[in-house]
C-alpha cells in the first residue's frame, strides 16, 4: 500500500499523505482508555517550497490541513473527520497571500467539502490505512525510544568514567597515607 495519493477535483488536485497515528488518553464515562486515532495529511501541494494552489471562482487557496479519523463508535456523534488540532482549525486553508481564510465563507464551505471528499476516497481505496497510521507512530516511538537509550548509555559512560576516576583519585591519597 502506498501512503499517500492524488485525488483530481476541478479546482484543482488535493494530495492525501498518511500520518503517524496519535494516541490519546481520555476517560470514557468512569473509564480511562487509549485511543488511537489515525491521521491524515491534505494538501494542496506535495511541497512546502513549491505550494500549490486551488482556484475557486477565480481567486487561489493553498489547502494544508491535517484530520483525524474518529473511530467507528464515535463517528455517529463527531463525524467521520475532525481537525488534528481541537482548538482550532486556523491556517489550515489560506489565499495566495498566506492570509487565512474566513470561516463560514463559500470558499471555507467548498475547501471543507473537498478535503472531506479526498479523505474519504482515500480511505474506499486504501481500506487499510489506518493500520500504516498506527504502524507509523509505532516507528517514531521506536525511534524516541532508542535515541533516548543512547542519551542514556552516553550518561552512564560518563558516569562511569567519573566514578574511575574518583576511584582512581581515592587510591592515590590510600597511597600517600601512612
Amino acid at each position: 500500500m502506498t501512503h499517500h495519493a492524488t485525488y483530481a477535483f476541478p479546482e484543482g488536485d488535493l494530495h492525501v499523505t498518511v500520518l503517524p497515528a496519535k494516541t490519546a488518553e481520555e476517560t470514557w464515562g468512569s473509564e480511562r482508555v487509549r485511543p488511537v486515532y489515525s491521521r491524515l495529511a491534505i494538501s494542496s501541494s506535495t511541497d512546502e517550497d513549491e505550494p500549490g494552489f486551488l482556484k475557486i471562482r477565480g481567486r487561489y487557496y493553498r489547502v494544508g490541513s491535517r484530520r483525524i479519523r474518529s473511530l467507528d463508535q464515535q463517528v455517529s456523534r463527531l463525524g467521520r473527520w475532525r481537525w488534528d488540532s481541537p482548538r482550532c482549525s486556523s491556517g489550515q486553508y489560506t489565499n495566495a497571500e498566506g492570509k487565512e481564510l474566513g470561516s463560514s465563507t463559500a470558499a471555507d464551505r467548498r475547501l471543507d467539502q473537498m478535503v472531506e471528499e479526498a479523505a474519504d476516497r482515500f480511505e474506499a481505496q486504501h481500506p487499510h490505512w489506518r493500520r500504516i497510521s498506527e504502524r507509523l507512530e509505532l516507528e517514531d516511538d521506536l525511534r524516541n525510544a532508542e535515541a533516548h537509550r543512547g542519551q542514556v548509555c552516553d550518561e552512564l559512560r560518563k558516569a562511569d568514567a567519573k566514578i574511575t576516576d574518583l576511584h582512581a583519585r581515592i587510591a592515590a591519597y590510600a597511597e600517600g597515607t601512612p
